[in-house]
């Protein structure tokens, strides 16, 4: 039974995922048309939306991440995770999903700390792989050197968020970034963040194929 609904789940996510990719050309179009009418709407005169437009886009809006979700699920159930184990990731879950598009503030002294946090986080993550790696030998040791790959992109990605969004680009203040003309730092730097991320999921995809 657990593999049925296993199998299920995954199914499930991979057409979520197929509606996050193609469904953005049935779902754009329409949202940006809806914020154009918004800009032109004059006085208390407001622009009505079809409801079942309104579920279109929330459907697509969150399939990426729900497709993960049960994908992941799915996986678990497939591997026979512990049942309690498997509850608290599904409570997890859902509370992120519940809170993923939540409106956050965007002060620079909270990203100096996610910063910080996620240098301190390597720093444990480089002593944690080479602890290990001692005690490994033929493809597991060259999985192990693979995720290595993996982690260092991954931290280029995170640390080129902080010149992208703050004093460089000034994603996060649009007004400077076209005072100060940075369109071009902040496509160059979304550009690298990009490939950094590809190569990172790379590195990490071929250390589990090595290891199997």
């Amino acid at each position: 039974m657990k593999k049925r609904v296993g199998i299920i789940l995954m199914g499930t996510g991979v057409c979520l995922l197929l509606n996050a990719l193609f469904g953005r050309y049935l779902v754009l179009p329409g949202y940006l048309t809806t914020l154009e009418q918004g800009r032109s709407t004059i006085g208390d005169v407001q622009q009505t939306v079809p409801l079942w437009k309104i579920i279109r886009y929330l459907l697509w809006a969150y399939s990426f991440k729900l497709g993960i979700f049960f994908a992941l699920i799915g996986a678990a159930l497939l591997a026979s995770m512990d049942s309690r184990r498997l509850l608290i990731f599904i409570v997890g879950g859902l509370i992120y999903l519940t809170l993923a598009y939540a409106p956050l503030p965007a002060y620079s002294r909270l990203f100096g700390i996610g910063g910080g946090l996620i240098t301190l986080f390597l720093f444990f993550i480089i002593y944690g792989w080479f602890r290990e790696r001692k005690h490994l030998e033929g493809p597991g040791r060259t999985a192990s050197d693979f995720r290595l790959v993996g982690y260092f992109f991954f931290a280029m990605a995170s640390y080129n968020l902080c010149p992208l969004m703050g004093v460089k680009a000034f994603a996060l203040y649009p007004e400077k970034m076209l005072q100060y003309g940075t369109e071009t730092e902040a496509a160059t730097f979304s550009t690298h963040i990009l490939i950094e991320l590809v190569l990172g999921w790379f590195f990490i995809l071929l250390s589990y194929r090595k290891k199997g």
